[in-house]
Parts: C-alpha cells; structure tokens; sequence
C-alpha cells in the first residue's frame, strides 16, 4: 500500500511541513495530541482527520467551528485526491498521493471499453529538398524545360 503526504503551505506559497500519511489516522488541529500541531486561532484543537480507506484517504471535519475546506468547499466528510488544497483556518495544506496521480494518468490513457489510447510523438522535421544539380544549371540558366 502506498503512503500520501501533506504539507503545510507557508504564506510564500512554500511547503513548510510535511506528514506522511500510512495506515494510523493523521489528527490535525491546535492540540498537543495532534500528529500536525498547528500554531493558528482559526483551528480548533481538533480540526480534522485524514484516514485510510482502502488504497484511497478519506478527510473528515471533527465539528470545527471554522470549517474545513477542500478545493474551496466546505466539507464534512469526502475523499481525497492528488493535489487537493485543503485550508483550515487560515492554514492551507496539499494532499499528495502518488498513487492516485498514477491512476489518473493511467486513467486518462484509456478510451471507452476498454481501448488503449497511445500517443506518439510527431516526426521530427526532415529536409525533403532534392539535391539534383542538372536542375539547379536549367533553373539557373532561366530554363525551363
């Protein structure tokens, strides 16, 4: 089974914190018990919850009074995907799971029932010009043929 990751995003946009998510649930909230402690009055001592589901990671608000946000909705309970931007308080995070990104990419290379599509790269550009010196003289010459 894969491991996800959040990162806590700083207010240069960096990531400033990280937590690998496994099989233990990951508490998020002001608490000393949270696994990812966060110095923010617009967090409650608990705020949320990342666990597992199967190959996928479930959030879940644990009654904040704020609210927790997922891609600029607010939600109570809801799956995760790679890349969400998940914001408590004023505290923004990332979801990242490589392993759903690789689904996603594999998901976008199939077609209906079942097809496989494939993409290939163009040719690169080839020279088609004829090197044919009679030509050149009667062109150059003003003939014509």
């Amino acid at each position: 089974m894969s491991m996800a990751t959040l990162y806590q995003i700083g207010q240069d946009g960096s990531r400033q914190a990280r937590c690998e998510i496994n099989h233990a649930p990951v508490l998020v909230g002001r608490s000393g018990r949270a696994q990812v402690n966060i110095e923010d009055d617009g967090v409650s001592r608990q705020h949320f919850l990342i666990v597992r589901d199967g190959e996928h990671f479930l959030i879940k608000d644990l009654n904040s009074r704020n609210g927790t946000w997922v891609g600029g909705n607010r939600v109570f309970a809801d799956r995760l995907h790679h890349d969400d931007r998940i914001l408590a308080g004023r505290t923004e995070f990332v979801f990242a799971d490589p392993t759903e990104r690789a689904r996603q990419a594999a998901a976008r290379l199939a077609g209906p029932h079942g097809t496989r599509i494939a993409s290939f790269a163009p040719a690169p550009e080839r020279d088609y010009t004829i090197s044919a010196p009679w030509l050149e003289e009667r062109l150059g010459n003003g003939t014509t043929g």
